[in-house]
């Protein structure tokens, strides 16, 4: 009869996972407060993780700015395969008399003192990591960005877990660490969240790993949900148009207030209704939800093979910034003297074509939002015309 951890490992593969390992709660002893698996389920006794990579051609399109659209559904369908496999596991283990729990993909934080909803949080300690579990299951090493790094995919990949209260046999853990620390990682990020030298270590079973020192987790906030797309240079962006002044300040207690600021009049963060920030799966089950992921660049980045991680930088610097135009759409230029940032109620500035602003200024073109792929692109849009028009 087939072992349970190979029919574990067996439903995994069956329904899209590339990557499949299993840890003994043991094994996450050591770790930091977030890879305790006690903490959402008490009876665990083992932690199952599975990967699924990128598709590698949506990845380039999205680091060139041909095309967001592409990355953005290969996304929602590898959250949507992570779902479907822990059911099935979930399903399975359970039907053998265990218990067994899935942790959310995202979004899912431990409360803090005095945060009364996500707007206030600061530390972001998630309910279980799934790097940490995915570390303890052998699928891979911390890198230099804190990112789960796997010898087949780098750190190009999403993570999903399992806990359970079977008592199950551990994979090995990987011996050698594929983050050769290139710390492109660093380079890809609009925030500067990663230092380039100063390092922290963290330790998952038995294996203490130097990773670099981080700024608030609001500092990540910022560059992924897009409140800040704009490299140091001003070279290049993420998909975002939207800008606060940077380099942030260097407290980072000011920095969680400013994201605290932005979040509570985002209108895509609004705790009213079904989306990411109320409930992660129902959004991505949504056949009308398209989440606009504008960065995630430090782990998408960072492919197993060196040279291509050098190309993805290489690509990433000549791609261009992302403004908003009058209609809505996101577009890309590549001469900054035809962007002018415009100020919003938003707590953020918005990048703008010059010349399309000016002639909506003049009466000449309206701006309209037919074309907006997101709420806040949306209502920046009914804001400004809302200005220009009593103006």
């Amino acid at each position: 009869m087939e072992r349970m951890e190979e029919q574990i490992k067996n439903i995994a593969r069956e329904h899209g996972a590339k990557l499949v390992g299993i840890a003994a709660r043991e094994r996450l002893n050591d770790a930091p407060p977030s890879g305790d698996p006690g903490y959402l389920l008490p009876s665990a006794r083992s932690v199952i993780s599975f990967a699924i990579p990128f598709d590698r051609v949506a990845l380039r399109e999205f680091f060139t700015k041909k095309d967001w659209r592409s990355y953005n559904l290969n996304k929602k369908e590898i959250i949507r395969q992570f779902y479907v496999i822990s059911d099935h596991l979930v399903d399975f283990l359970k039907s053998s008399g265990f218990h067994a729990l899935t942790v959310d993909i995202n979004n899912d934080f431990r409360p803090e003192p005095g945060a009364r909803d996500v707007t206030e949080l600061v530390a972001m300690l998630p309910d279980f990591s799934h790097r940490y579990g995915a570390v303890a299951a052998g699928l891979g090493r911390l890198g230099w960005s804190g990112n789960l790094m796997t010898p087949q995919y780098g750190s190009a990949v999403m993570l999903g877990t399992v806990l359970t209260s079977a008592e199950l046999e551990s994979d090995p853990l990987l011996e050698k660490n594929p983050c050769d620390g290139c710390k492109i990682c660093v380079a890809s990020c609009p925030v500067e969240m990663m230092h380039r030298e100063e390092s922290i270590n963290v330790t998952i079973a038995g294996i203490t790993e130097s990773i670099a020192r981080k700024r608030t987790s609001n500092c990540c906030w910022i560059g992924c949900s897009g409140y800040h797309g704009l490299s140091p240079n001003r070279k290049w962006s993420t998909w975002s148009p939207y800008r606060v002044d940077t380099p942030l300040p260097p407290d980072d207690k000011a920095v969680d207030a400013l994201c605290t600021r932005i979040r509570k009049v985002d209108p895509d963060a609004s705790l009213d209704g079904v989306n990411v920030y109320t409930n992660y799966r129902a959004s991505f089950f949504d056949s009308d939800y398209l989440f606009l992921s504008p960065c995630g660049n430090c782990a998408n980045v960072c492919w197993e093979d060196r040279k291509d991680r050098i190309e993805n930088l290489r690509l990433l610097n000549s791609s261009g910034i992302v403004v908003l135009k009058a209609n809505g759409e996101r577009v890309v230029v590549h001469d900054e003297s035809q962007i002018i940032e415009v100020d919003t109620s938003f707590n953020v500035k918005v990048a703008m074509l010059r010349k399309e602003y000016q002639a909506a200024l003049r009466g000449e073109i309206p701006l309209e939002d037919e074309k907006a792929h997101t709420l806040t692109d949306r209502e920046v849009l009914r804001e400004l015309k809302r200005l220009l028009q009593g103006s």
